[in-house]
C-alpha cells in the first residue's frame, strides 16, 4: 500500500485542476459594496434642487459620522439639512436631506462608507441645479480627508504584523502536536544528558516563541483597529491614536469591530490557557519528562480551540463573507489560513530547531533534527496540497471569469501569489529530496546535510513571507469591479 508520503507532487497538482474544472466559475455575490443607484444621478442637471440625495448600494453598509454622507457648495459650504444616514428598514441605502432652496450651481456629494467586509468606501458625485456649468466635485477641507487606504503601507503592515502573530501562534501550536511531540517520542539513542539536554532546551524555546508571538498578536490586532480607524473616519494613523471615542465607535459600531472582540476574547483565553500549562510545565527546574515534554495532548488540544477561533475570525469578516455561498467560503478560507499558518510557521520552528539541536546535544541533537525535519516534510506536502485546493476554491468564489485575473488588480495580486507559491514549491521538492536521503540513515544527519537543507529553507522562508505580505495586501483589495 503506498503512504501518503509517496504520493507524486504531479498527482495533488492533477486532483487540484480537476477540483476547480468541476466547480467552474460562478458569478460572486459582490459583497463588497458598489453602488447600484445614486438619486440624482453623477453630472445630472436639474431645473430646481432636490429634496435629499439617496444612495443605494450592492449590499449593507455602515455609516458612522453624521458627515460621513453630506452635500457641499462648489466652494465646501455645507448644504446638508440633516445628517447622512442608512435607512433603518433598508440598510443598503443612505440618503442625506438637502438644504431647501439651494441657487443655481454645482453641489458635491461625498461619502464614506464601510462595507460588510470591512472595506472603507469613500466616492464623491456631482449634481447641477441651473443652467450653469458643471465644475468638478469639491473633495477639499473638512470630510476631504480619506485616511489611509487599504492597500497603504500603515494597513498592510497592520495586518501582516496580526498574521504573523495569529497565525503563528497557531503554528506553534500544531508544531508541538503533530511534528515535535512524533519527533521526541522515538527519539535516537542518546546519551541520558544529551537527551535532557534536548528536551529542556525546546521546551523553552517553545515558550519563548510562545510569549514573543502572542506579544507580536497583541501589537498588531491594536494596530489594525487603529488604522481601521483612520480610514473609517478619514483621519490620519496620529489623528486616531489621539481619538479614543473614534476607536471606540469602530470597535463598537462595526461589523470590522465585532469579529475584533471575538478575536481579542480568543486570544488572551489563549494567553490565560498559556499561562496555566506554563507554570504546570515549570514546576520544577528539571528537565521535562520524557513523556511530558510536549505538554501533554489534552492541554494542547484545548489550546488549539481559541487558537481557531482568533485565526477564522479574520476570515469571517472578511471577503469570504460576502461571497458566494458564506457558509462554505468562510470555512474554506480559514482551512486555507490554517494550512498556510502551519507550512509558513512550521517551516521556520523546523529551521530553529536545526540550528540549535546539534549545539545542545551533540549527534543525537542532529538525529533528533533530522526526525522533526522528517515529519515536518510529510505534513508540509500535505498543508501544501490543503492550500493549493483552498486557494482555487477561494479564487473561484471571488472572481467571474478567468479574464479578471489579469484585468483586476485583486487577479494580478493573486497571480504573483501563485508564482510566489511556485517558487517555494520548488523549493520544497528540492529539500524534500534531501528529506528522502535522510530516511535512509541509520544514523544522524551529517552537519553538511542539514547544512545545505537549512540554506534552501531560509530562501523558502523568504519567499513565504512574501506570501504573507501578499496575502495581507489581498485582504485590502476589491475582488472585482463591475
Amino acid at each position: 500500500m503506498r503512504t501518503l508520503r509517496h504520493v507524486s507532487p504531479l498527482a495533488v497538482l492533477t486532483l487540484v485542476l480537476a477540483l476547480a474544472s468541476l466547480a467552474g466559475w460562478t458569478s460572486p455575490a459582490h459583497g463588497h459594496a458598489v453602488i447600484d443607484q445614486i438619486t440624482p444621478s453623477d453630472r445630472q442637471r436639474l431645473d430646481r434642487a432636490p429634496d435629499r440625495v439617496t444612495i443605494r448600494f450592492s449590499s449593507p453598509v455602515h455609516i458612522l459620522q453624521p458627515g460621513d454622507l453630506a452635500v457641499v457648495g462648489a466652494s465646501g459650504t455645507p448644504e446638508s439639512s440633516g445628517p447622512g444616514a442608512v435607512l433603518p428598514t433598508d440598510s443598503a441605502i443612505a440618503e442625506v436631506l438637502v438644504r431647501p432652496g439651494l441657487p443655481s450651481g454645482t453641489y458635491t456629494v461625498r461619502w464614506r462608507v464601510v462595507s460588510a467586509d470591512g472595506h472603507i468606501i469613500p466616492g464623491a458625485s456631482v449634481f447641477a441645479v441651473g443652467d450653469l456649468p458643471i465644475t468638478p466635485p469639491y473633495l477639499g477641507g473638512p470630510g476631504g480627508s480619506t485616511g489611509p487606504a487599504e492597500t497603504s503601507a500603515w494597513a498592510v503592515g497592520a495586518r501582516v504584523l496580526e498574521l504573523v502573530g495569529v497565525g503563528g501562534l497557531l503554528a506553534l501550536l500544531l508544531f508541538r502536536g503533530l511534528i515535535w511531540r512524533a519527533a521526541w517520542r522515538a527519539p535516537p539513542t542518546m546519551p541520558d544528558a544529551d537527551r535532557d539536554a534536548a528536551l529542556a532546551w525546546a521546551r523553552d524555546a517553545w515558550w519563548i516563541l510562545f510569549g514573543t508571538l502572542s506579544l507580536i498578536a497583541l501589537i498588531g490586532e491594536g494596530a489594525v483597529l487603529v488604522v481601521k480607524t483612520a480610514g473609517s473616519l478619514g483621519t490620519s494613523v496620529g489623528g486616531a491614536l489621539g481619538d479614543p471615542a473614534g476607536v471606540v465607535r469602530v470597535l463598537a459600531d462595526t461589523r470590522f469591530g465585532d469579529h475584533l472582540q471575538i478575536r481579542t476574547l480568543a486570544l488572551f483565553t489563549l494567553f490565560a490557557l498559556g499561562i496555566w500549562r506554563f507554570l504546570a510545565e515549570y514546576r520544577s527546574d528539571r528537565a521535562p519528562e520524557p513523556e511530558r515534554a510536549d505538554g501533554g495532548l489534552g492541554p494542547l488540544l484545548v489550546m488549539l480551540v481559541p487558537a481557531f477561533v482568533a485565526l477564522g475570525s479574520i476570515s469571517a469578516q472578511g471577503h469570504a463573507s460576502t461571497a458566494s455561498i458564506p457558509a462554505l467560503q468562510i470555512p474554506i478560507d480559514a482551512l486555507h489560513a490554517t494550512a498556510a499558518s502551519a507550512w509558513v510557521g512550521g517551516l521556520v520552528i523546523t529551521v530553529v530547531w536545526l540550528l540549535r539541536l546539534p549545539r545542545v546535544a551533540g549527534v543525537g541533537g542532529r538525529a533528533l533534527g533530522g526526525g522533526v525535519l522528517i515529519r515536518f516534510s510529510s505534513v508540509a506536502l500535505i498543508v501544501v496540497a490543503i492550500i493549493v485546493a483552498t486557494g482555487v476554491v477561494r479564487a473561484l468564489g471571488e472572481m467571474s471569469s478567468p479574464t479578471d485575473l489579469w484585468k483586476t488588480t485583486y487577479g494580478w495580486s493573486i497571480l504573483i501569489k501563485i508564482g510566489l507559491l511556485s517558487i517555494a514549491g520548488v523549493l520544497a521538492l528540492r529539500s524534500r529530496r534531501s528529506v528522502s536521503a535522510l530516511r535512509q540513515l541509520s544514523g544522524a544527519p551529517t552537519m553538511a546535510t542539514l547544512a545545505t537543507v537549512r540554506r534552501t529553507a531560509w530562501i523558502e522562508i523568504g519567499v513565504t513571507l512574501l506570501i504573507v505580505i501578499m496575502a495581507a495586501i489581498l485582504v485590502g483589495q476589491v475582488p472585482q469591479l463591475r
